[in-house]
């Protein structure tokens, strides 16, 4: 059981930044928002692992950058 802290985001914000997204640093405040409504906290009866968060935060972070 796993979720995702502030840490933890800016830790992927750093990450997409030194992978050459340099244009996403730092994400905007809707799209931090977005992934901590989703994965901030345990949805019954859901239980999230570390990588349902990681792949889960990729797929919301490269839609919200396409648009």
């Amino acid at each position: 059981m796993s979720i995702l802290t502030r840490k933890e985001l800016i830790k992927m914000e750093e990450y997409y930044y030194l992978i050459g997204y340099k244009e996403w640093y730092p994400f905007p405040k809707e799209l931090k928002n977005k992934l901590l409504d989703v994965y901030g906290r345990e949805h019954f009866p859901y239980t999230y692992t570390e990588q349902d968060i990681y792949e889960g935060s990729r797929k919301i972070i490269i839609d919200y950058f396409k648009a």
